[in-house]
C-alpha cells in the first residue's frame, strides 16, 4: 500500500556517527576552495548537506542535525529495483526494520513529511482503457505525465494531495521485467500531511498500524472520479457517445456551467453502474479487495 515516504527528524551527534559510519555520504564543495557549497547555481542561499543512497533511498544531512530520508520503501524491500509485485503490512514491517539496521539509526520516530498510499490491482481490462478514459477528479482535469522512474501516467493535483493513475505492467515490462498479469496503480500522493496526521499517522512507528485508515481516502478519491466506461458505447446514442467520451467536453462543461457539469457528471456515474458492463464498478472492486488484503494480512 505504501510506496513513497519522506521522513525527517533532527538526530544526537552519536546517531551522526553511525549513520556516516553505515553508508557512504558524498558532499558538494568548491573545487577552489575546498568549502561546502551553500549557495546553488542561481547563487540563492541553500542549507549544505551531505547526500547517501542505500538501495533507492536518498539520505540527508544538514550541519544541525536535521536526518531527511525519502524514497520508495516498497523498492527498497526489493533491493532498490522495482515496486510492482505485492506489498503489504508484513513486507512494510520487514523493509522499515531492515532500513533501521541499514542506517543503524532508530528511525520509528521520524516525522512523515510526505506519503503515497495505493494499491496494485489487476483491473478488468488493459489498464490504459481506464487511464485514458479518466478525465478529471473532483473539479481537477488529469493531466498526462511523463516521469523516468514511474513512466507515463495521468495525474489531477489538489492542495494537499495528488491522485495518480499508471499502468505499472507497461513501465516494468519496457525495462525488461516480465508480469504476467495486467497491472494498474492507483494511488494518492501526500505533500501535505494534515489530512493524513489527522488519521493518527505521524511519525514512522505509525505507519503499521495506519493501514486501515488509509481505505478510507482510496476509496472516496476513486469515487471522485470521473471515468468514462467505454462498454458504454453500445447503448450511448452517437452525440451522446461523442460527448461522454471526450475529456473537452467536460473541461469545456465545467468552466462555463457548474450546474449542467454536475447533472451530467452524475447522469453518467449513473450510465456507468446500470447500462455498461461494469468497468468502473469491477475496478472498484479490486481496490477494495486489495485493501482488504493488505489490512487484514
Amino acid at each position: 500500500m505504501i510506496d513513497f515516504i519522506k521522513i525527517w527528524s533532527y538526530i544526537s551527534s552519536e546517531e551522526v556517527s553511525l549513520l556516516k559510519n553505515s553508508v557512504d555520504f558524498m558532499g558538494s564543495y568548491n573545487v577552489s576552495t575546498g568549502e561546502s557549497i551553500s549557495r546553488n547555481m542561481s547563487g540563492n542561499e541553500v542549507n549544505p548537506f551531505i547526500e547517501a543512497r542505500a538501495k533507492g533511498m536518498k539520505i540527508k544531512l544538514y550541519p544541525n542535525g536535521r536526518c531527511e530520508i525519502s524514497g520508495s520503501i516498497h523498492k527498497y524491500f526489493n533491493d532498490g529495483k522495482h515496486n510492482f509485485n505485492y506489498f503489504g503490512r508484513k513486507e512494510l514491517s520487514h523493509a522499515l526494520e531492515e532500513l533501521h539496521k541499514h542506517l543503524n539509526i532508530n528511525i520509528s520516530e521520524f516525522r512523515l513529511s510526505n506519503i503515497e498510499i495505493g494499491v496494485n490491482i489487476i483491473p478488468p481490462v488493459d489498464s490504459d482503457i481506464i487511464i485514458n478514459n479518466a478525465f478529471m477528479y473532483k473539479n481537477k482535469v488529469f493531466e498526462n505525465k511523463i516521469h523516468s522512474d514511474e513512466g507515463n501516467y495521468k495525474q489531477a493535483g489538489l492542495t494537499e494531495y495528488m491522485v495518480k493513475l499508471y499502468n505499472k505492467r507497461k513501465h516494468y515490462t519496457n525495462q525488461g521485467y516480465k508480469i504476467n498479469n495486467e497491472t494498474l496503480r492507483f494511488e494518492l500522493k501526500y505533500t501535505v500531511m494534515r489530512s493524513i496526521n489527522d488519521l493518527g499517522v505521524v511519525f514512522v512507528k505509525d505507519l503499521e498500524k495506519g493501514l486501515e485508515s488509509f481505505k478510507k481516502p482510496l476509496l472516496n478519491a476513486w469515487d471522485n472520479i470521473l471515468l468514462y466506461d467505454h462498454t458504454l458505447d453500445y447503448y450511448l446514442p452517437e452525440k451522446t457517445r461523442l460527448e461522454y467520451s471526450n475529456p473537452n467536453y467536460w473541461m469545456s462543461l465545467k468552466q462555463t456551467n457548474q450546474r449542467t457539469f454536475k447533472k451530467q457528471f452524475n447522469n453518467l456515474r449513473k450510465l456507468n453502474l446500470t447500462h455498461s458492463k461494469g468497468i468502473y464498478l469491477q475496478t472498484q472492486g479490486a481496490i477494495d479487495n486489495m485493501l482488504d488484503r493488505i489490512i487484514q494480512d
